[in-house]
């Protein structure tokens, strides 16, 4: 599928649909021209009722006077929150494709994210549920104090608490919220913003703005996933405003 082809199938699929942050397309920012890849990206930020579809577009990082003959190698949804409407609309870009194998699971085996994938020739066309289907099971106690122990030592290493932020994200409660708010108000965490920010906790954007503005034009990897996060919670803001 071209490049052309899967932009002009998201418009049509999700045409109507407000979009809650700015588009964030690499080629058009120099901020990013440093970031070692073989592809390039955009993302979307749909938003809708209580739910976001984040999509994404991958295609080869070759000269912007090739983008009309290049090829989308992935065009990625991620459904967020709740809206039916945002899951119908993103499951009509499935629509006519070969029911296929993500990729994804080669690379990472099975996650328990619930995902259906087909193709477009070349093109791995996915739509990811992020949304739990039912409550999560809670952590015990004693596991949830040392987990919160270690974000809270300022000995602790980035590795620790990076695994500490993964387990107490297994459970989706108010208190993981808080410590986590709390672990990125007191310092940089892309882990815990990442969980936050797929929860829309919009409260984490004043400290990942913080992150962001503190990162070094040297080091555009993290520059574009803070830059990402933040377009995210922007969008779960355009909800609650």
């Amino acid at each position: 599928m071209k490049l052309s082809d899967a932009q002009a199938l998201l418009e049509r699929c999700f045409g109507g649909m407000g979009e809650g942050a700015p588009r964030l397309r690499e080629p058009d920012d120099a901020r990013f021209a440093l970031r070692q890849s073989a592809v390039w990206l955009e993302y979307r930020w749909y938003a809708h009722e209580r739910g976001l579809a984040e999509v994404f577009l991958k295609w080869g990082r070759v000269p912007s006077e090739q983008f009309a003959g290049a090829e989308a190698t992935v065009l990625r949804t991620h459904l967020l929150g709740a809206s039916p409407e945002l899951s119908v609309r993103a499951h009509r870009v499935l629509e006519g494709g070969t029911p296929s194998r993500d990729r994804i699971l080669d690379l990472f085996g099975d996650d328990g994210v619930r995902r259906e994938c087909v193709s477009f020739g070349r093109t791995s066309v996915t739509v990811e549920q992020w949304e739990s289907p039912g409550p999560s099971p809670l952590l015990e106690d004693a596991r949830f104090e040392a987990l919160t122990a270690t974000l809270e030592d300022a000995d602790s290493t980035n590795e620790e608490r990076h695994e500490a932020v993964q387990r107490l994200a297994a459970e989706r409660s108010p208190r993981v919220v808080e410590a986590l708010v709390a672990l990125v108000t007191r310092r940089p965490s892309l882990m815990a913003l990442r969980v936050l920010s797929e929860w829309g906790e919009v409260r984490a954007r004043v400290a990942l703005q913080r992150d962001l503005a503190a990162v070094r034009p040297d080091n555009p990897a993290d520059l574009w996933a803070l830059t990402a996060l933040d377009r995210r919670l922007e969008a779960w803001q355009s909800l609650v405003m």
